[in-house]
């Protein structure tokens, strides 16, 4: 038996930065943005978010996933050796100036990725985890085709524009913010992208987080920032206010400062726009009733069997539905909590929240006795009204 029921009524520096900028102005590209809940993936707000460009720095967000899901698997800890190599000395841009030779805990070339977006960091980690640039590439793309990040092709480690007719590395909005939906659940990557400063060296340089919005926002803990001529200033960030967490991508900005106005002002408008809600509480009884056959009792409500929560954009709540599929009846014996059919939350085809109805009692085989009293009422036509021995423990 399935069962809708509408809720509308109830919730009524210097000459190259020049060289790009002059470049990023002559290209008539749009910016793209995109801004979603963590959690469900619910889109909140979008612009060009499946326009294909270079995503810059915020490829290091895939590293980022990958150490951690090593580290979740056993694979390496904090305290694995990397070994610097001649090779992680010849990349350019940003950098922390590791030399061949020396040997860095991962921990403290992660820090520099995610804080410094640290090239030779990424390099070092790619040769001494995967065994080469290369081969960490062929496992980004991998795990992008596994995430469903359908438009994003990567073919660097860092996301430099490349060199020597080399193909650059490729993504949309949309991507990006697949991928940092996947960062935000470890909690090492958001302890390593909310650091504001980093200091690889204890006599060396006190560095500053790339990403701005640290010091500017509320809740926000990362993500990750990229520049390049190609691809403009683009960051994705992600804060958390009151249970909900935000992830909003802006690429392809003309200016420096234009990426983060943008990005917080996806996020504000997001907290403001979006709300966490308990829609049924653990045990709340769900209609309509069941049939109980072989029982005294002729028929028990089911009830949840956890909270019922989404989040969802305000303007939505009153298309919410709840949804309930259950038997018609059931037959003695049944134990308490034994699953009679589900509930969920729904907003148009999509599934937003569901659990499963329990039992809300034991329920016994009727003794021979009462079955012989309620033979003798049928034959005389006075059987028991169902409804007279109903039970259930909550109502919605």
């Amino acid at each position: 038996m399935r069962v809708t029921l509408l809720l509308g009524s109830i919730f009524s520096g210097g000459f190259i930065a020049l060289l790009f900028a002059a470049t990023i102005a002559r290209a008539d590209y749009p910016i793209s943005s995109i801004c979603i809940e963590a959690q469900t993936g619910l889109i909140v707000s979008e612009h060009n978010a499946d326009l294909r460009r270079p995503p810059a720095s915020m490829v290091k967000m895939m590293p980022l996933l990958l150490v951690a899901e090593g580290m979740r698997d056993g694979k390496w800890t904090l305290d694995t050796p990397v070994t610097i190599t001649r090779n992680v000395e010849t990349v350019g841009g940003a950098r922390v100036y590791v030399s061949a030779g020396e040997v860095w805990p991962l921990s403290h070339l992660m820090a520099a990725l995610a804080v410094v977006s640290a090239n030779d960091a990424a390099i070092a980690v790619a040769e001494a985890l995967w065994g080469s640039e290369d081969a960490l590439v062929g496992r980004m793309n991998g795990r992008a085709r596994e995430l469903g990040m359908i438009d994003t092709e990567f073919h660097s480690v860092h996301g430099l524009s490349p060199g020597n007719g080399g193909k650059p590395d490729q993504s949309t909005a949309r991507d990006m913010a697949i991928l940092a939906q996947w960062c935000v659940l470890h909690p090492i990557i958001r302890e390593w992208t909310s650091l504001q400063n980093h200091q690889l060296r204890p006599d060396g340089a006190d560095r500053r987080n790339t990403n701005r919005l640290l010091w500017r926002m509320n809740g926000c803990d990362g993500l990750k920032t990229g520049f390049t001529g190609a691809a403009g200033y683009c960051v994705t960030a992600t804060a958390e206010r009151g249970g909900i967490r935000l992830i909003a991508v802006v690429m392809g900005c003309k200016e420096r400062s234009g990426r983060f106005e943008r990005a917080q002002e996806l996020l504000e408008e997001g907290f403001t726009n979006v709300r966490r809600f308990r829609v049924l509480s653990k045990g709340d009884a769900v209609a309509p009733a069941v049939r109980v056959t072989n029982c005294e009792t002729a028929q028990v409500t089911p009830v949840l069997a956890s909270d019922l929560w989404v989040t969802v954009r305000i303007r939505d709540l009153e298309h919410l539905r709840v949804v309930s599929d259950q038997p018609a009846a059931i037959k003695a014996p049944v134990i308490a909590g034994t699953p009679l059919g589900k509930v969920e939350v729904c907003l148009g085809q999509k599934t937003l929240a569901a659990t499963r109805l329990l039992a809300p009692m034991d329920l016994a085989p009727a003794s021979w006795r009462w079955k012989l009293k309620e033979s003798v009422l049928r034959w005389r036509g006075k059987a028991p009204q169902p409804a007279a021995r109903s039970i259930s423990t909550a109502s919605t």
